[in-house]
């Protein structure tokens, strides 16, 4: 998992992924907590990610935790869609 500063108030988290022998146990849920936690502490307002539109369950586990959809977009070096999710923070 890597967290990086986008802008004044927007972070991204990028290449979470959990061992598929590990899931399931609230390793993904842990990482998220910390990503947020991050970038509360350092002035963010929001988490921004890009996922495999495609893979349903993996959105829906995004919007599980607060995260909503603002856009897709198709790469042309990419063989799926991607698609940016947002979670505001309070």
């Amino acid at each position: 998992m890597a967290i990086e500063k986008a802008k004044d108030e927007v972070f991204y988290m990028e290449r979470l992924a959990v061992h598929p022998d590990s899931r399931h146990k609230g390793y993904g849920r842990n990482l998220i907590d910390f990503v947020v936690e991050y970038a509360k502490q350092n002035g963010g307002k929001k988490v921004s990610i890009g996922i495999i539109n495609e893979n349903e369950k993996l959105k829906n586990w995004y919007k599980k935790y607060g995260f909503k959809e603002t856009g897709l977009k198709k790469f042309e070096h990419m063989s799926f869609t991607v698609c940016f999710m947002e979670k505001v923070l309070l």
